[in-house]
């Protein structure tokens, strides 16, 4: 009991330095907390997540490829892949034990404009007798089509989606910028014009759509050509491109149709077969294999990659920066101490004893810190984390017990430097003579303690010689 009532009392008397050990014990344990939440994350998300991904992979030229595709060249079309050539990859499917292949087809045509359907223009245009239309018709015959669409993924706005299985042959889906500039909404009708004839068609806009991701470069509003900008594109149910005949067998100029074949895949491991089974079918030149639906998934991580490098560096910097305030406030706390211990020494109290004092002094304070901060860096780390990278969770696992463990580990250094303090104090200087005026009081009162003892004892030597001399006296007299 002694022991703790000193050291609380201790604790109390300064305040200011038991508050900060408690709140840098707090933070320390805290951010390690939730830096190792942050890690944890981002190796799931790179490793079990990555790898049950069911990822969309698709045949496409590549950005050296697509600059060479003008679209105020007609002959560009003579560089795109047939079906049939998409056809022949798809059996390598089997190869790699797919039985069952799925795919996502799409087909994309450049549209004229009409009175009705005016496109927002590009920052270059030429005339549709050279590019074939001012906007571009875009068809997938399932919804996968949105995941690989070239121009990014949507989201309807208004109205509803497309039906798939449709047997209208009239809906289709535009821009909310497409639809402002035509006065167009849900219900509306509007006409677009065969690229290569007078030819036009009525549609019906069923839904219109805004974009969810960020518009490729060319096809935003740095677009070149008007049907270039991804504001423009005007997507069709299945069916809009078989009612109006717009595909055919042997089609000429810009009817030629750009397939948009996506081979639907079981995981990255069966994905990364596929990659390979391809190239071993030697492409195309010029096109590479690739998958929209991994790469979104990959971009989606990056806040996430963002954070976790950040909380890395932080995560050094609080063991180190915490560890070294700790021993800076505990030599604060232990420094000045000598001659209390050397007061306790002389009225009995053992080094092991004040060693446990200096240790519980640095203990009262950084226990609560730690167990503080460790439960709030667990409640906090999984909404924390969302918020900090972009709405993935960073919950605490089982990998964060070992940042708590370092933080106590700290903390009992520190308790064993205090309670080996005074084992470095020493006895044989407790007298010596001290400069400052605290050691000073202390070696006065122990002087005159020392000193009124020697008098004391003087005075009862001289009383029995006087007393020895007077019995020698009488003794004389007596004689």
């Amino acid at each position: 009991m002694f022991v703790l009532t000193n050291a609380w009392s201790t604790v109390i008397r300064h305040k200011w330095r038991s508050i900060m050990m408690l709140l840098v014990a707090g933070v320390m344990i805290f951010g390690v907390v939730f830096a190792t939440a942050v890690s944890s994350a981002s190796d799931k998300a790179h490793g079990e997540t990555y790898q049950v991904q069911s990822p969309i992979a698709v045949i496409r030229p590549n950005a050296a490829t697509e600059k060479t595709l003008k679209g105020d060249d007609v002959s560009s079309v003579k560089k795109y892949m047939t079906f049939d050539q998409y056809g022949t990859y798809a059996m390598s499917l089997q190869q790699i034990g797919v039985q069952q292949p799925q795919f996502s087809i799409g087909i994309s045509l450049p549209m004229r404009q009409t009175d009705t359907a005016k496109a927002i223009a590009g920052k270059s245009d030429e005339s549709s007798k050279k590019t074939g239309g001012e906007t571009t018709l875009y068809s997938y015959y399932d919804k996968d089509g949105i995941a690989i669409n070239p121009l990014g993924a949507y989201k309807i706005a208004q109205g509803k989606s497309l039906d798939y299985q449709g047997k209208d042959g009239k809906n289709v889906l535009v821009s909310e910028a497409f639809a402002r500039k035509n006065n167009l909404k849900v219900g509306s009708t509007l006409k677009l014009g065969n690229p290569m004839t007078a030819d036009t068609y009525q549609l019906k806009v069923r839904g219109i759509y805004t974009y969810t991701d960020p518009a490729p470069a060319g096809h935003g509003n740095d677009a070149k050509l008007a049907k270039e900008n991804r504001d423009n594109a005007i997507y069709a149910e299945p069916m809009v491109l078989t009612k109006n005949k717009l595909l055919s067998d042997n089609p000429q100029g810009w009817l030629n149709p750009r397939f948009d074949v996506g081979f639907k895949l079981q995981g990255t491991d069966q994905y990364n077969a596929f990659v390979q089974a391809a190239k071993a079918m030697k492409l195309p030149k010029g096109y590479e294999v690739s998958s929209p639906t991994l790469d979104r998934y990959n971009d989606s991580l990056k806040p996430l990659d963002s954070l976790n490098a950040v909380m890395t560096k932080v995560r050094i910097g609080l063991y180190a920066g915490s560890g070294v305030i700790l021993l800076l406030l505990l030599g604060l706390a232990l420094r000045r101490r000598t001659d209390e211990i050397a007061m306790d020494t002389i009225i009995g109290v053992t080094h092991s004893r004040i060693g446990w004092q200096f240790s519980l002094e640095t203990l009262i304070p950084t226990i609560p810190g730690l167990l503080i901060g460790g439960i709030a860096g667990a409640l906090s780390a999984k909404p924390l984390g969302k918020a900090l990278a972009g709405g993935i969770a960073t919950p605490v696992v089982s990998a964060c017990w070992m940042p708590m463990w370092y933080s106590i580990a700290i903390v009992a250094a520190l308790a064993v430097i205090a309670f080996l303090r005074p084992l470095f104090a020493g006895t044989s200087r407790l007298f010596d003579t001290r400069d400052d005026m605290t050691g000073s009081a202390t070696l006065y009162a122990v002087g005159n303690a020392s000193a009124s003892a020697q008098t004391a004892e003087n005075k009862d030597d001289t009383n029995n010689d006087n007393d020895d001399n007077a019995s020698e006296d009488d003794t004389e007299a007596q004689a």
